[in-house]
């Protein structure tokens, strides 16, 4: 019988599809246009801002980052719009940081499927998206990415209209039904990666795949891995590439390769990919499919989601349960 971690990423197309139409259809009152965007979270609630940023990172109009932890910094004011995305609504982190930011007269947006933080906005009259709850963060992404797309629209950060996202659905389900099998190209991948540190080389919209794929591979396959993020790495990690000292990490190299990537972009993942097969190392590539950048960036989310759920098989670990993290969190609190 699938385990939910198995529905969750089945059901994955069809969360864009109504993520996509939960935020198109949120009704967000005109906002004053901020001079800067901080968008607060972490862990599984972070990373979707993570993903939207890198994505357009090139066409935002105001400087956005993405905050994680407790403490704002000092430039935070009246012209700062802090989103908060928290999926439970009651990540202690997320909600500090908020309430600083509230405190420090920022304006104020929360996303999240209930808990505190949706009580606190409709304390303080701030507008606020409830999204489904009852599925773990990590797997509940369209949720905690596309709504942000709005905000950003919203706030005159990004021009444009909200992406029709029904060929984005479409692209995922046929993804979908060949990644789910265990005979298929994810458990293939899997299959490569047992036993061994996976390498996760990234660029451009690939680079915060790899740092989801990372994540990943830790709460659900419970493996460690090492991300290569081009260009920083051909600064500095490519430099640790000595097969002699390696070889006892078992290492294996996955390339998330954007093939519509910039000329620029391409001729540095080749550059990686000729010192990594200089190394000796082996290479695994993993491709974008899709007519434009956002069904590119989920395509590889998609696909690399299904190679951790089919080496947490192999492993005989549970995708669901995050024990050790449950552990800390409790200890914490």
């Amino acid at each position: 019988m699938p385990d939910r971690m198995w529905q969750w990423l089945e059901e994955f197309p069809m969360q864009l599809s109504h993520a996509a139409t939960l935020a198109a259809e949120w009704p967000l009152p005109t906002m004053k246009p901020p001079t800067g965007i901080a968008f607060l979270g972490i862990g599984g609630s972070a990373i979707g801002a993570d993903l939207m940023c890198n994505l357009f990172r090139t066409e935002l109009k105001i400087p956005t980052v993405v905050l994680r932890g407790e403490d704002t910094p000092a430039w935070f004011g009246p012209g700062t719009l802090a989103v908060a995305v928290s999926y439970s609504g009651d990540t202690r982190e997320t909600l500090t940081a908020f309430n600083k930011a509230l405190s420090a007269g920022a304006q104020g947006v929360a996303v999240s499927s209930g808990g505190a933080l949706k009580q606190l906005a409709q304390n303080k009259n701030i507008p606020h998206l409830t999204i489904p709850s009852g599925i773990a963060p990590r797997a509940a992404l369209g949720y905690s990415s596309l709504p942000l797309l709005r905000i950003l629209g919203a706030s005159g950060a990004l021009a444009g209209s909200f992406p029709d996202c029904a060929s984005l659905a479409r692209l995922l389900e046929s993804l979908r039904i060949e990644w789910r099998e265990q005979a298929g190209p994810g458990g293939g991948v899997s299959t490569r990666l047992l036993r061994r540190l996976p390498l996760i080389i990234g660029a451009g919209i690939s680079a915060s795949v790899a740092r989801r794929f990372q994540a990943q591979l830790a709460e659900n396959a419970k493996v460690l891995s090492v991300v290569f993020d081009v260009p920083e790495a051909l600064h500095n990690l490519v430099e640790s590439l000595d097969i002699g000292y390696l070889d006892s990490f078992n290492p294996v190299a996955v390339y998330l390769d954007d093939l519509d990537a910039p000329q620029r972009e391409r001729q540095m993942m080749k550059a990686v990919r000729d010192t990594f097969q200089q190394a000796g190392l082996e290479g695994i590539p993993i491709l974008s499919q899709g007519n434009n950048p956002l069904e590119r960036l989920y395509s590889l989310i998609h696909k690399t989601d299904w190679i951790s759920y089919h080496l947490a098989k192999l492993r005989s670990v549970d995708p669901t349960t995050i024990p050790v993290i449950t552990a800390i969190k409790t200890s914490l609190s």
